[in-house]
């Protein structure tokens, strides 16, 4: 057959080593704090800025995150690394003094000594979506402890592929009204800011992260912090028409392919929306093996999707294919015992019209029976 067989151990495969072990992340932990002490301790940084999101969570509240940038900067690396960090205290616990095991949920500050952390509780499993349809997004998110975060990478593909702005925009607009309770923060990597819908852009968003900078060999990316204005009587909060103009004014005596990374950070510091800026390292270089991991999910779902192959779909289709191939043999069986029933008998038995009885032969004849029992 010309199909293309699907290996279902690949799909196992994913989640057979993606375990974060607690060495790991108390490691990575060290080296990003190492990280910014080499830069002088900057107040702000993304550690800083994961407390943050941890105080509003914890104020009964929810945070929505949006990642912008030019393919390559580093999206991907910084709301990975965020999310790590957000998730560092949080996990599986044993009491040193009963034995007791406690989950506990993500938190600003480490636990007393008496308790041994055991797991850490971030899952790329669970923590993240690749170009999943809204209702597994949904699933993912309602499945999450309080407090953790949603990454919904790979966000542009799944606008064109599912329809982004009609089901999982809308979606997520639901949720932040209907599951605000459950206390989490949502980072969406969509490069197009202006092709989110407005619901969506201006009443959930509250934050918008600009990687403007990559050094490779350095090692770190720079971003930018853009939050949304308060002022309820203005209709784009991001006053995105205003600062493209402000924009363009400051850097007018600049051309286009002559503008520097501190070109652009200058001219961002000017505009209506700029709350900050840092440096973010990179997570391949501190965590060579949970970047590792990572890329092996993006790269795996990345290539599902360039086939077109969907796993559930498939999955559908060989029981399908199965009851089919299972009638086909009970209608043998029949004519072969009871040779005095006629086809209008067999249709009756099946439960099928005489189109679809004819169909149903065709389909499950000798020589296709014995190719999908190749399979």
């Amino acid at each position: 057959m010309s199909e293309q067989k699907i290996d279902y151990s690949e799909v196992n495969s994913l989640t057979s080593d993606d375990t974060i072990s607690v060495e790991e992340m108390n490691d990575l932990m060290k080296k990003v704090e190492q990280f910014y002490f080499d830069r002088g301790n900057p107040r702000m940084n993304i550690i800083w800025l994961a407390n943050l999101i941890l105080k509003r969570l914890k104020l009964d509240r929810d945070y929505y995150i949006n990642c912008e940038g030019t393919k390559g900067t580093g999206k991907s690396n910084f709301i990975l690394l965020l999310s790590l960090i957000q998730t560092r205290y949080s996990g599986l616990y044993r009491d040193t003094k009963n034995g007791h095991i406690i989950k506990v949920l993500p938190r600003l500050k480490p636990m007393d000594k008496r308790y041994e952390q055991l797991t850490c509780g971030f899952s790329f499993k669970n923590n993240m979506s690749f170009l999943d349809e809204s209702e597994n997004v949904k699933q993912k998110f309602n499945g999450l402890d309080k407090y953790h975060p949603m990454i919904i990478d790979e966000g542009s593909k799944n606008l064109h592929k599912y329809q982004w702005n009609n089901k999982l925009q809308f979606l997520l607009v639901r949720m932040s009204d209907t599951e605000r309770w459950q206390n989490k923060s949502v980072y969406v990597c969509f490069p197009n800011f202006k092709e989110l819908n407005p619901a969506f852009r201006n009443d959930r968003i509250l934050m918008r992260i600009y990687l403007y900078d990559r050094k490779i060999k350095e090692n770190y990316s720079s971003c930018i912090i853009s939050l949304r204005d308060q002022n309820r009587y203005i209709s784009d909060p991001w006053h995105n028409d205003d600062n493209a103009k402000q924009y363009e004014y400051i850097l007018r005596r600049t051309s286009i392919v002559s503008r520097t990374p501190n070109d652009i950070l200058n001219a961002e510091k000017r505009l209506k929306n700029y709350a900050g800026c840092f440096d973010v390292p990179c997570l391949e270089k501190l965590a060579p093996r949970i970047w590792d991991i990572y890329m092996k999910y993006k790269s795996y779902y990345a290539n599902k999707d360039a086939q077109g192959i969907d796993l559930k779909e498939d999955e559908e289709t060989k029981k399908l294919m199965k009851l089919h191939t299972n009638l086909r043999r009970l209608i043998d069986y029949v004519k072969v015992n009871f040779p005095n029933l006629t086809n209008k008998d067999m249709q009756k038995i099946a439960g099928l019209s005489a189109p679809a009885y004819i169909k149903l032969l065709h389909a499950t004849d000798t020589e296709n029976l014995e190719k999908r029992d190749r399979y």
